[in-house]
């Protein structure tokens, strides 16, 4: 019997000998309708990183969803190699403790490929023509074969643009004067309050989301892996400075209160 206890998420390499495949994907159709305006092939070139979310019996009879690994691979356009983007992969895997199971005990829990967060997120970026966060380039969905992770389940595909620039960095930031982190400072603000007009946060904070082309001064807002469509009117908080770490807090317990206490 498999265990009761949720498994928590961890680093893993399920999604094996991927690079140097292809992934056709196509546009999104903003009325619902199934995509069919452009395909695009996409060359898988590096693996970054891949973590599992393996979920229990007790999990999924629970509607938590279905167990999956989710990898983060670099790709380029098959006829384009300088159109470099990202690739995420949603892939359905056994229940914990099923792993070693026969194909047809495996298939049984084959689901359909639930709501994505990050695929939501998209559609309302770019159905708001949102230029604070990297272009949405296509996805698409298929069913897993009898050798693969779990006959039958879905495998997703979603692809982004790769932005020019960095990500941010503390050392990088702090090293700037006062002008230049205002500067920047200034252009976050501006970025994070398109977001939120489309409908879109972020699905966490992290400095490193923000991705800063020094040679143009552009700075854009990258990682809606966690995001979610907006479900209340959320609006512009002195406090995601803090969160994005370009502003440093005062140690009070109420310091999202007194931004003029501060560290800027």
């Amino acid at each position: 019997m498999a265990p009761r206890t949720r498994t928590t998420c961890f680093d893993t390499r399920l999604l094996r000998g991927l690079v140097g495949t292809t992934i056709t994907t196509y546009d999104l159709v903003s009325d619902g309708a199934s995509p069919e305006s452009t395909s695009r092939t996409w060359v898988i070139t590096e693996k970054l990183s891949e973590r599992a979310s393996p979920l229990t019996e007790h999990d999924v009879r629970m509607g938590r969803g279905s167990s999956m690994t989710v990898g983060r691979f670099l790709c380029h356009l098959a006829e384009d190699p300088k159109q470099i983007a990202f690739m995420r992969i949603y892939q359905q895997i056994p229940i914990t403790g099923t792993e070693d199971a026969d194909n047809d005990t495996l298939a049984r829990q084959a689901v359909p490929p639930g709501v994505c967060g990050e695929l939501e997120c998209f559609k309302l970026l770019q159905s708001g023509g949102c230029s604070a966060a990297p272009r949405f380039l296509g996805y698409a969905e298929r069913i897993q074969g009898e050798q693969e992770l779990l006959p039958g389940g879905y495998v997703r595909y979603l692809v982004w643009e790769k932005v020019p620039g960095e990500p941010m960095t503390e050392e990088f930031f702090w090293g700037l004067d006062d002008a230049g982190r205002n500067d920047i400072r200034s252009k976050f603000r501006a970025a994070y309050k398109q977001l939120l007009s489309c409908g879109v946060e972020p699905g966490e904070a992290r400095m490193s989301m923000l991705i800063f082309d020094q040679s143009t001064g552009n700075l854009r807002i990258s990682g809606f892996r966690g995001g979610w469509p907006i479900l209340s009117k959320l609006e512009w908080s002195k406090a995601r400075y803090v969160e994005f770490g370009l502003a440093k807090p005062s140690k009070e317990t109420d310091w999202y209160l007194h931004p003029e206490r501060w560290e800027w």
